[in-house]
């Protein structure tokens, strides 16, 4: 229970130092938000009523105590209650919270993230595991060799790459779009319908690097668990090695995947802005970007925040689950 204590308390630290830097690191920047909500119009009196409305005519100190205060999950003005956070007002789209806009663009960045490192979780284990039973051979040199090309991609190059090949030149034969979110609109009736296909070159892209993130881990653990002698004794007994493999070995190997793929989550949640703009998926990296070009400071920082809010959130949980997964680390922290 301490240890869990323990890192529960350095992610919510990290968690106001993160709140912190956002905050301070997007008013510092030069430019006045409220003149660039009015446009080209030099109306004294507009400007001053803009900047009321936002708070942006009060002290640094005390707009910084008042985003804390909107930020926390709980309200103390009746009591002691859980709330969901209150990350403010679009400045461009008026009347749009940021809440509501990050409510409707996550899920389908959070759907491209998971399908992603799925889809690399599955064939990386699986590749890791033939590379790791034929050591040293060709097909091991092979595996090996196109995993760390894999890792070696830009996601921002293999979606270019991706999108000419597969849905320009050979467009005809896959019948996938270089464009499209998870919901079109109908040209005739307006009517939104789900198109599951536009999520498959997305997702490819995102998920390449990982597989050759997982290929290695998994044939490094494989391989280093296979040494020890419980393993050693498993096979000695006559145990079938498909049963070793996945009783004996995947149990303790797939401690540095586990949080490997905790760490590649979060990341493709943050990576995926380039992504989702050069296939036009409809997701939060989208919202981010056009945020950025139009300085919407509320909507900019939301984003980050959530962002690094899950990174941190999924990073704490995994500690934890490995400390209680790995016999070795729980005999020594519990």
């Amino acid at each position: 229970m301490a240890f869990a204590a323990r890192k529960i308390a350095l992610a919510l630290f990290t968690l106001w130092g993160v709140a912190t830097l956002v905050f301070f690191l997007f008013t510092i920047v030069p430019g006045d938000s409220a003149q660039m909500m009015l446009g080209k119009r030099e109306d004294p009196e507009a400007l001053a009523a803009v900047r009321a409305k936002y708070g942006l005519d009060k002290p640094v100190a005390v707009q910084y105590i008042n985003y804390l205060g909107r930020i926390l999950p709980f309200d103390t003005s009746d009591g002691f209650t859980l709330s969901a956070p209150d990350l403010g007002e679009s400045f461009q789209r008026q009347g749009q919270s940021v809440s509501g806009l990050i409510a409707a663009t996550f899920p389908n960045t959070a759907l491209l993230a998971a399908t992603s490192i799925g889809f690399a979780v599955l064939l990386g284990m699986f590749l890791g595991a033939i590379a790791a039973y034929n050591e040293g051979n060709r097909m091991d040199h092979v595996l090996t060799t196109l995993s760390s090309l894999g890792m070696s991609l830009p996601s921002f190059f293999t979606a270019v790459l991706l999108a000419w090949l597969f849905a320009y030149l050979l467009g005809p034969w896959t019948g996938l779009s270089l464009t499209g979110s998870l919901y079109e609109v109908d040209d005739y009736s307006g009517e939104r319908y789900l198109q599951l296909r536009n999520l498959i070159l997305p997702s490819l892209t995102l998920g390449i690097r990982p597989i050759g993130v997982i290929v290695q881990l998994t044939r490094n653990s494989i391989i280093e668990v296979g040494a020890m002698d419980f393993v050693r004794t498993a096979r000695a007994k006559g145990i079938p090695e498909r049963r070793v493999l996945l009783r004996h070995i995947l149990p303790v190997a797939s401690n540095p995947i586990i949080t490997a793929v905790s760490g590649w989550f979060a990341s493709l949640l943050a990576g995926a802005v380039f992504v989702e703009i050069i296939f036009g998926w409809n997701g939060m990296g989208k919202l981010l970007v056009e945020a950025l070009n139009t300085r919407d400071l509320p909507v900019t920082m939301g984003c980050v925040l959530i962002i690094a809010a899950i990174f941190v959130i999924i990073t704490t949980l995994v500690d934890i689950a490995y400390a209680i997964l790995d016999p070795r680390v729980r005999a020594e922290l519990f």
